[in-house]
């Protein structure tokens, strides 16, 4: 079957690229914040004056490219796919350039192929975080154990300590794996749910399912959007074969059969 995802390069791809933006600009300004303090004024002035310079526009680069993400790039990268799911789900081309082979999705009604789809992107959600968890995790052990350490190193300067704390405790590491976290827990969840509501319904036509389905729909859209993550293309390419084949394994159990077969 021929893939086709107009969706990713033309939304996802610069929505990735202002995300490595925003994440520079947090590790220059965080970086700066220290040499700040290390540049001794009275004899350095005008490197003094450079260094704080850059360090005020950087903070301003971070914070208007935070909001730019949030308020066009992501949302229109998600409202995107989400047209395109439903889309896909209903075969109503609701987007210009609808995605061909994008969804796995089986069956012909509608609300079942919704059931799968959401079903299909819990199974792939949850094992790229996991994965992408294994470097978040390190990564918080490590700078909680040097935050630690130095606050109980009494030699340690509190200035650099405070500032060392506002890194930690940034959006842009404790809070992200805290919600890394939820959104997998969550992700989880809502997998066990959806498979145990497949397997176990006799009519997939009934208005039980339906709504059901339509519940795990949102459940699962709205837990993306409170996490506020983008999952990482890397780890998707480097899965997307073996999550693959578990989906099928997975449709095999359901009795349902993927988009890719051609019995479908």
């Amino acid at each position: 079957m021929t893939r086709k995802d107009p969706i990713g390069p033309e939304f996802y791809v610069p929505l990735a690229v202002s995300e490595k933006f925003y994440d520079v600009t947090f590790y220059l300004a965080a970086a700066l914040s220290i040499v700040v303090l290390i540049i001794d004024k009275a004899s350095q002035p005008k490197l003094y004056e450079a260094v704080q310079a850059t360090f005020v526009v950087t903070v301003v680069g971070f914070f208007v490219t935070g909001i730019v993400i949030k308020t066009y790039f992501a949302t229109r990268a998600h409202s995107s796919r989400f047209a395109d799911f439903v889309s896909n789900a209903f075969s109503v081309p609701l987007v210009p350039s609808p995605s061909e082979g994008y969804y796995n999705t089986p069956g012909r009604d509608p609300f079942m192929r919704i059931g799968a789809s959401v079903l299909e992107n819990t199974l792939f959600t949850r094992s790229i975080l996991a994965r992408m968890l294994r470097f978040e995790r390190a990564r918080i052990c490590v700078y909680v154990l040097v935050w630690l350490w130095a606050a109980i190193y009494r030699a340690a300067d509190l200035e650099l300590l405070a500032i060392a704390a506002q890194v930690l405790f940034s959006e842009q590491l404790l809070s992200r794996w805290v919600r890394m976290e939820w959104l997998r827990s969550r992700v989880e969840r809502l997998y066990d749910d959806l498979f145990a509501l497949i397997q176990s319904s006799s009519d997939t036509r009934s208005k039980e399912f339906r709504a059901r389905v339509i519940e795990a729909l949102i459940r699962y859209e709205t837990s993306k959007a409170q996490a506020a993550l983008s999952l990482s293309s890397h780890v998707f390419n480097k899965l997307n074969p073996e999550l693959s084949l578990r989906w099928l394994s997975v449709c095999s159990q359901l009795g349902i059969a993927p988009a890719t077969d051609p019995a479908a």
